[in-house]
């Protein structure tokens, strides 16, 4: 008898100690949530982010307060997510940039794109393209080798050094077999005025930035920086398919939090998410910019991450850019 009651009496205390964080989980969310996104307002990324994390209050029962934290390419607000209590209630909108490039070109970088965060969600895939102006005579990747190879040295643009688009201009520089000068701008925004005057030719893009000028006929996109075609532009090759050395990697948005957030709660924003992403609103924005969206499980955007930084790392190398 006395063995029994002392072994309730265990089970019990063990039991007792586990409620309180057991309630906060279960009573998750009972306030608004955060989420920074580390960039300047205006883009479309947060424009889809905000649909999205709207779209999820309402499922989520609370709000969700959408505030941007820019500043050196990403990293404040990022690396004010990174330092945040682990409790559910301050998450950040990320990217391949702000997490895989800039943990692989700073070397005091005051977070790790794996040991702290914990992954929520993959939003959304945001196909980059090669895009040429329309002035140039090449209709298509080959016939844009063959000119590049004529004239060597012709300019490129890019929106900063070590950007997205610059590492897989400089990719698609080795694999092609082409010399060009590269020019960097300040952002997307000042390379597309330009590709219309012409003070430059070529580019390397998100497809939804250019819609316009692609259905004016002001541009053409003559191949994605990727290994799968894009469903709404079938007719468009990707890089790979032309030269199949070439090595792509992700250009994706999605929702982290802090290391060390409780699985449960992991679990219950991932599937808020998940089910924003399936509302036709939803979808329909986000198809409208020529992405693709994702969702799956924060397994799945951890494998993302894992498999993407090697291949960051060598176009990094690949480029000769130094960590600073």
């Amino acid at each position: 008898m006395r063995r029994t009651f002392l072994t309730f009496c265990a089970t019990a205390t063990a039991l007792l100690a586990l409620t309180p964080a057991f309630a906060q989980e279960t009573a998750y969310p009972n306030k608004p949530i955060h989420v920074v996104f580390p960039y300047p307002a205006g883009s479309s990324l947060e424009v889809v982010g905000r649909l999205v994390s709207e779209r999820a209050s309402r499922i989520l029962g609370q709000p969700i307060v959408f505030e941007n934290k820019a500043g050196a390419n990403g990293i404040l607000g990022t690396t004010q997510v990174a330092r945040a209590k682990p409790d559910g209630y301050t998450l950040a909108l990320t990217t391949t940039s702000a997490l895989l490039l800039n943990s692989l070109q700073r070397k005091d970088l005051p977070y790790d794109p794996v040991r702290s965060f914990t992954p929520v969600i993959a939003v959304a895939d945001i196909p980059v393209g090669l895009i040429v102006s329309s002035r140039l005579p090449a209709t298509d990747l080959r016939a844009l080798v063959e000119q590049l190879k004529k004239q060597p040295g012709q300019p490129y643009a890019s929106v900063g050094i070590g950007s997205f688009n610059h590492l897989l201009m400089e990719q698609f520089k080795a694999v092609a077999g082409v010399d060009m000068l590269h020019v960097p701008y300040q952002g997307a925004a000042p390379i597309i005025p330009e590709l219309l005057s012409g003070r430059v030719d070529v580019t390397v893009l998100s497809v939804g930035s250019v819609l316009g000028q692609w259905k004016a006929g002001q541009v053409r996109v003559l191949a994605f920086m990727s290994d799968k075609r894009l469903a709404s532009q079938p007719g468009v090759p990707t890089m790979t398919e032309v030269f199949p050395s070439f090595r792509p990697f992700g250009n994706w948005m999605g929702f982290v939090a802090p290391a060390n957030t409780p699985e449960p709660i992991v679990r219950k924003l991932n599937a808020a998410f998940a089910q924003a992403l399936q509302l036709p609103e939803v979808r329909k924005k986000i198809e409208e910019e020529q992405w693709r969206v994702m969702g799956g499980s924060p397994q799945d955007l951890a494998r993302l991450i894992s498999n993407d930084r090697p291949m960051v790392e060598a176009a990094i190398k690949a480029a000769g850019i130094q960590p600073e």
